[in-house]
């Protein structure tokens, strides 16, 4: 099956946390290439602060197939975790509770 093949299907069994998973780990990787970046170049003005900003997504966007195969190995694991999570109750839930006491 091809990556991407996966990757659809990935998306199809757990839509929302794996668009969050992706995206969490690309604007972290945006964040930390900057960092990185941004202590070597030292910017001194607001263009050179959005150069080093621009200078990380671009180095961020080489690290997409990586990132992508991590959304694969890690989207099962937090859609268990979160599985496992307390579930807060509904707000109608509560509004029918109240309603009962009184």
């Amino acid at each position: 099956m091809k990556l991407k093949d996966r990757l659809a299907k990935q998306f199809k069994e757990y839509p929302r946390i794996a668009v969050y998973t992706y995206f969490t780990m690309s604007i972290l990787t945006i964040i930390g290439f900057s960092i990185a970046i941004g202590i070597g170049a030292q910017p001194s003005s607001a263009t050179g602060t959005l150069g080093v900003i621009g200078a990380g997504w671009v180095a961020a966007k080489a690290t997409m197939p990586i990132r992508i195969l991590a959304t694969l190995g890690l989207t099962p694991v937090i859609a268990a975790i979160v599985k496992r999570l307390p579930r807060r109750p509904d707000r109608d839930e509560d509004d029918d509770d109240d309603d009962d006491q009184e």
